[in-house]
């Protein structure tokens, strides 16, 4: 499906959680109606016979002024048709049945929820100001609705531990999402999480167990068949505005190199060739040769045995006897 991003940054957001930039993380400030009609057409125009989505992110879309709503869904509904649709995102706490009901009417598929956590201790220590109950009711309510639902989470929160990353994982099992986010905590400038870092009052978590957390939650998650569509933070937020955390223009790439990992050490039979697909080839030679050095030293082996296969589909990996193409 393709997506056309669309930020309204902190539209409609009734609060300023203790992370949240928004304009820093959208590089956006003002919603310009002109802009937004351009870049519908064109995107529609272009991707017509695509299955797509309008998408409009960054606020609280179900707590915008009525008018603003209605102008949004006037601009793309001359393009809304079998293959095209919208989607937004929003709070669990704005989240109402004939809202909902009526956008959906108007060409609503997808509903993106910034949920974050399931933890109550975890959404409270961020200034969330709601329960998990709400959480959990919005999205059954979405469902309810014959929409598409979307959550988001941010592992590392203040507050945040493995029993309560656990919390929010058991939660997405039973609330079944037709997708997941995944966005590790980053510290960003000019936040109330800055000034705790920067007391000590916050320490996010490092870069090496993000991976592995996000790791662990993507595993669980697509053994369920739920989606992971994004892990980490987009690469081209400006650098100088992340005070820290673990940020990494190459982080999604980082989790799935460590599930690549996993996967080996659960399957390989010594002395067999890797097969793998010409897609993960930056995974195993990328980042320093970071993979290439943990088997190496896993396996005791002086070189890893390669064969290239352009038939294999990307993230999978089999073993066989025949003589390896290159020796890595």
């Amino acid at each position: 499906m393709k997506i056309l991003p669309i930020f309204l940054p902190q539209k409609g957001c009734p609060f300023k959680c203790v992370y949240c930039n928004q304009n820093l993380i959208t590089k956006a400030a003002e919603t310009d109606l002109q802009h937004i009609q351009f870049l519908i057409d064109q995107f529609c125009q272009f991707n017509y016979s695509e299955d797509k989505e309008i998408a409009f992110y960054g606020g609280t879309f179900t707590n915008l002024e009525e008018k603003l709503i209605k102008k949004l869904f006037q601009i793309a509904e001359p393009h809304i048709n079998a293959n095209t649709g919208i989607r937004i995102s929003t709070r669990p706490d704005f989240i109402f049945t004939g809202q909902l009901q009526k956008l959906k009417t108007r060409g609503l598929r997808t509903v993106e929820l910034g949920i974050q956590s399931f933890s109550d201790k975890v959404l409270a220590a961020s200034g969330r100001n709601y329960s998990k109950d709400t959480a959990q009711s919005a999205c059954r309510i979405i469902s309810s609705c014959n929409l598409a639902l979307g959550i988001q989470l941010m592992p590392g929160l203040p507050g945040s531990d493995a029993a309560s990353i656990k919390e929010s994982i058991t939660s997405v099992l039973v609330l079944k999402p037709e997708f997941v986010r995944i966005y590790p905590t980053v510290v960003l400038k000019n936040t109330a999480l800055e000034r705790w870092f920067n007391s000590g009052k916050y320490l996010p978590l490092s870069l090496e167990k993000a991976v592995e957390i996000t790791a662990e939650m993507i595993e669980i998650f697509q053994k369920n068949k739920i989606k992971v569509i994004k892990s980490g933070l987009h690469s081209d937020i400006e650098k100088q505005n992340i005070i820290a955390g673990p940020y990494h223009e190459s982080f999604g790439e980082l989790v799935r190199m460590n599930l690549l990992f996993k996967k080996i050490i659960a399957n390989y039979p010594k002395s067999k060739t890797f097969v793998i697909s010409e897609s993960d080839i930056s995974l195993f030679r990328g980042f320093k040769q970071k993979l290439i050095k943990r088997l190496k030293a896993e396996y005791q082996m002086e070189t890893i045995p390669v064969i290239v296969d352009p038939n294999i589909s990307k993230g999978n990996i089999s073993f066989t006897d025949q003589t390896p193409q290159q020796r890595w």
